[in-house]
């Protein structure tokens, strides 16, 4: 037994010492590694002058009016921006509910998401050999992630999942909703005179 611990140990030493490295091993910072000069990727920012301005009445207002546009000028300028640069797309955060090959089974989910669930923007695709139900729309992971927990109550193999969304398609969508909101409130203001 002492012969063959000696035979071992003697082994272990061999290997570790007839094991060298092929090459020497070269280190390097971090620093100069990473090219950490993100400025020609950042938007340029206007050089706006700080005017003093009067002290004025400020009048607070009880209406809840719309901006006059300007955001929705900046939004549209922005995108259109970012769809000269052709990123491949936003990355955005949907709701995978469903996917097989049970067409009903589909669209009944589809249909429970619209009535039970509420205003989600739900998408029955299908994608050979599988249906899938994909709901929603969210940019940050966790408004995305709080839906998901309220959909994943009902339905357990519900997940999140990120896709890229064409800019053009996004402004579609931003003001096909803005456009919902402007009608519903439209009738908002015809139910109160």
């Amino acid at each position: 037994m002492k012969l063959l611990i000696k035979y071992a140990l003697l082994v272990v030493l061999m290997s570790t010492f007839a094991c060298k490295p092929s090459q020497t091993a070269s280190t390097k910072t971090s620093v100069e590694l990473i090219d950490s000069d993100l400025s020609a990727y950042m938007p340029k920012a206007d050089n706006k002058e700080d005017t003093t301005s009067t002290p004025q009445d400020v009048v607070i207002s009880d209406d809840n009016d719309l901006p006059d546009g300007y955001v929705n000028s900046e939004v549209d300028s922005v995108l259109a921006h970012l769809s000269a640069r052709d990123l491949g797309g936003i990355p955005v955060y949907r709701i995978l509910v469903y996917s097989g090959r049970d067409r009903s089974r589909a669209e009944d989910i589809v249909y429970n998401l619209r009535h039970q669930f509420g205003n989600y923007e739900v998408e029955l695709t299908f994608e050979q050999p599988n249906y899938k139900v994909r709901a929603g729309y969210y940019f940050d992971r966790l408004t995305a992630h709080g839906v998901h927990t309220s959909i994943k109550k009902k339905y357990k193999s519900a997940f999140l999942i990120q896709e890229k969304m064409n800019v053009d398609e996004i402004s579609r969508r931003i003001k096909r909703a803005n456009d919902a909101k402007e009608a519903a409130l439209g009738s908002l203001d015809e139910d109160n005179k």
